[in-house]
């Protein structure tokens, strides 16, 4: 059987991602809490990668379209099921099966980080591989070729195993609760003004093609409209506030992920004797300066895979998990 025979699907809240074993990739901004057609749009998947065999993980049963994550889940999975031919789910023990039964579904949320940490163990048997997305950010364990992580994200927030930062979707006001700008500290207003796409579209962090998100104004997103919306945090105008200080004050947002993430990492790499990072996502760039940050080791799955692959990468391990057990 051919990898391009057997894709997976990560679908996540705002995003559904997609990757065939053999490394083609999709990204789609689908935020189910709209009224999206999550099963039209998986049509389209299907007529144009033409699978086999399909490995799904799920990661938006949080979507306000559902009152609970049982609900999520068994909805997004009747999606699934009336598109694809039998395809597998992946649940938090690292299990596949053909069907999810309702009593069971808590066991397939937030299940994306444990096919990346499982296929990752298959190649690195010891570091903390770290996935930043647009929203959240997976801080999982890997010991003797095993994934050494909580298995609900309740668990994982208090082991800091699951950090709610992103590059793009946060927003601004829940990552600084102060600035200093010219020497003097400045509160800012807890509106959603300004996202962290905003702050790295402007440090030249991602490009506009990687903005794949709702804007907080739905305005452009191009760089002054990013300059408009930093200022707009700080009450002033692009001319009240100055591009300078709307620049300094992205620093300060890219400088406060990176000591978030580089405390976890601490909290890690000591818990569980780990000197080596692997990371992927589209926050590859916030990890690598974390990791140098606490003096670990870092290995971008970018420079292995390629940049498209690395932002997808749950997607792409959940395709290769599956055709190993169809290949069985």
């Amino acid at each position: 059987m051919a990898l391009s025979d057997t894709i997976g699907i990560d679908i996540g809240g705002a995003n559904t991602k997609v990757a065939s074993a053999s490394g083609e990739a999709r990204s789609l901004y689908l935020p189910l809490w709209r009224d999206n057609d999550l099963a039209g749009e998986l049509r389209l998947v299907r007529d144009e990668f033409q699978p086999k065999h399909v490995g799904v993980v799920i990661t938006g049963e949080l979507a306000d379209a559902f009152n609970s994550k049982k609900e999520g889940i068994c909805s997004i999975a009747s999606s699934v099921d009336s598109v694809f031919a039998r395809p597998c789910y992946l649940n938090v023990r690292g299990q596949f099966t053909r069907q999810i039964a309702e009593s069971e579904a808590p066991l397939y949320a937030a299940s994306n980080w444990t096919a990346s940490a499982a296929f990752v163990a298959q190649r690195v048997t010891d570091c903390i591989f770290v996935d930043m997305g647009s929203t959240t950010c997976d801080v999982i364990p890997i010991r003797d070729g095993k994934p050494a992580a909580m298995t609900t994200d309740f668990e994982r927030l208090r082991e800091r195993e699951l950090i709610y930062t992103g590059a793009l979707r946060t927003n601004i006001a829940t990552i600084l609760r102060l600035v200093t700008l010219n020497g003097e500290n400045y509160g800012l207003a807890s509106e959603l003004f300004a996202i962290a796409a905003d702050a790295h579209r402007i440090l030249g962090n991602i490009s506009a093609e990687d903005y794949a998100c709702d804007t907080p104004d739905a305005r452009p997103r191009d760089l002054e409209a990013c300059y408009r919306r930093i200022a707009r945090v700080l009450l002033c105008d692009v001319d009240e506030l100055g591009r300078k200080n709307a620049r300094d004050v992205a620093r300060q947002v890219e400088r406060a992920q990176i000591d978030e993430l580089a405390q976890a990492l601490d909290v890690q790499a000591r818990k569980h004797d780990l000197n080596e990072v692997v990371g992927a996502g589209l926050g590859e760039f916030l990890i690598a300066r974390a990791a140098s940050k606490v003096k670990l080791e870092c290995h971008l799955l970018s420079q292995q895979y390629g940049k498209e692959l690395s932002k997808v990468f749950p997607a792409f391990a959940v395709a290769n998990l599956a055709h190993d057990v169809f290949q069985r």
